[in-house]
């Protein structure tokens, strides 16, 4: 488990955000969905608030480690 703590808290938030807002503006222009600028902020900001909170888990569980 040691290994996925590590992966997360090495992760670039910047960099995954915007790749996961890319492919979901993508997802959904190619879907033709009406409000597709809603739903593109929408499911990005879910994925933010999760990642967020792993790379915080992350951080904690490394910190009680020392």
């Amino acid at each position: 488990m040691n290994g996925w703590y590590g992966f997360i808290n090495r992760m670039n938030l910047l960099l995954w955000i915007t790749v996961i807002l890319l492919a979901h503006l993508m997802l959904y222009l190619f879907l033709g969905t009406d409000h597709w600028l809603f739903a593109t902020i929408a499911a990005t900001a879910v994925y933010s608030v999760i990642l967020l909170s792993l790379k915080v888990l992350a951080r904690n569980k490394n910190r009680s480690a020392l």
